[in-house]
């Protein structure tokens, strides 16, 4: 296919825009990423209960603390074994659907064709869906309204068959957890926390401290500045001549 020069220019004009917007807003993520870095640095690091209990009540601001996430009431159904901190249980049907699709063939003439035709399908349908979530958990020996801090994410717990093509489907999180919160300790409790899993206050600040928003960004806007380049030579050449 031949490249015509005005492709070739108005590619150079797309590209040199995207560069300039993308160095701009570049500039701002990481100026925005140096102000966090400098509240991170800044924050109290804290690992022990005394100094967790202190900070709330003085509102010492924002705070790393390091320390065990337990439910102090949990919650299961009859039918499991284990509790946990959150369970869901997802009652499904087995169930046949129908819909259209076009399929591709050769016909008598070798030519290739395409028909459309009625398909069936199964798939597992919720049909009703129960949960059940604790009240209270403790952070550091310290209790708090489970909402206070995001638990991880559930996962699959047990698949019970109830009959036929149908089933329940369980989904729990665990109890108990060791790790860190980025908080902020104020009005003898804490606020806008954020846990993460099995991490050190060192690990936890030098994950957050990666830079990785930088790069994401840029993966992401190498990729459109492409495709708005692939795009303006589609529109060229079907639309535009």
């Amino acid at each position: 296919m031949e490249i015509k020069k005005r492709e070739v220019i108005f590619s150079i004009i797309i590209i040199a825009a995207m560069l300039i917007i993308g160095f701009g807003i570049s500039e701002k993520i990481r100026q925005n990423m140096l102000e966090k870095y400098q509240r991170y640095d800044l924050a109290l690091k804290i690992d022990t209960e005394e100094l967790f209990s202190y900070g709330m009540s003085t509102n010492v601001g924002d705070a790393f603390v390091y320390g065990d996430l337990r439910t102090i009431d949990p919650v299961t159904f009859s039918e499991l074994e284990g509790v946990y901190s959150y369970v869901k249980k997802e009652e499904q049907e087995y169930r046949k659907h129908y819909r259209i699709v076009t399929k591709t063939y050769t016909g008598s003439d070798g030519k290739r064709k395409t028909k459309t035709e009625k398909e069936e399908y199964w798939t597992w349908d919720t049909m009703r869906t129960e949960r059940k979530t604790a009240t209270r958990i403790s952070f550091l020996n310290v209790e708090f309204d489970y909402e206070k801090i995001p638990f991880p994410t559930s996962h699959h717990v047990k698949t019970i068959s109830t009959g036929y093509h149908r089933r329940n489907v369980y989904y729990g999180t665990d109890t108990d957890f060791q790790g860190t919160i980025f908080t902020v300790l104020k009005e003898d409790t804490i606020n806008e926390t954020s846990f993460y899993k099995n991490l050190t206050i060192s690990e936890t600040i030098e994950n957050l401290e990666s830079g990785s928003e930088v790069v994401v960004f840029w993966v992401f806007w190498i990729i459109l500045t492409g495709g708005l380049v692939v795009g303006f030579y589609y529109l060229e050449n079907n639309w535009l001549d």
